[in-house]
């Protein structure tokens, strides 16, 4: 691989890993069966430049994540909750990776979850616009603080600081009325399966 392919290959290793955590903590609560019909758009800021998100789910158990980050570089992540799957579409490449989750690490940041992850409390506040609750835990190597709208459960501001890498990701829009026609489907034929992890 070159080495102008090898920078773009990381970006959207970034890319994809971000649009993951984020779909995951946006999860449904114990009183949804699944996440609620939103859409959203972000900007995550890292080292390498500023990745722009486009998040919308279905209220029906799909959600899809649009990124796309500098020179180019364009990815889409098809999460399925019922499933416990993700597909990474790189439209580029002609690539899927395809993943799994457990309903263990599919968890909206409230008062349960935060007592297992051991999280402070930062209390309620005006964050980009939006009533929300902030919370801040430890991670392997480093901490995450996320703060979520109190109405929709929808991430607006998360902050993370790990080893040799940190994140700032600020949501811009927010929608309870996602357009009807998005795809919640991955492509089944002109793609090349890249990983299948367990």
């Amino acid at each position: 691989m070159k080495s102008g392919q090898l920078f773009t290959f990381g970006l959207l290793s970034i890319s994809i890993s971000a649009a993951s955590s984020l779909s995951l903590a946006q999860a449904a609560n114990a009183t949804d069966a699944f996440p609620k019909a939103y859409d959203a758009t972000y900007e995550n800021k890292t080292a390498q430049g500023i990745t722009k998100m486009h998040m919308l789910s279905n209220g029906k158990g799909q959600m899809r994540t649009e990124c796309a980050g500098p020179g180019g570089m364009n990815v889409i992540t098809i999460t399925d909750f019922a499933n416990q799957t993700t597909g990474t579409i790189m439209e580029a490449q002609k690539m899927i990776v395809k993943g799994k989750f457990s309903k263990d690490t599919a968890s909206v940041m409230d008062e349960a979850e935060a007592k297992k992850l051991k999280a402070t409390n930062l209390g309620t506040k005006m964050v980009n616009g939006h009533m929300a609750q902030g919370w801040s835990y430890k991670t392997k190597d480093g901490t995450t603080e996320i703060w979520t709208d109190k109405d929709l459960q929808v991430t607006v501001k998360q902050i993370t600081n790990a080893a040799g890498y940190k994140s700032e990701m600020n949501i811009k829009s927010l929608s309870a009325n996602p357009p009807a026609t998005t795809s919640y489907k991955l492509p089944t034929t002109g793609y090349t399966v890249l990983a299948n992890q367990k």
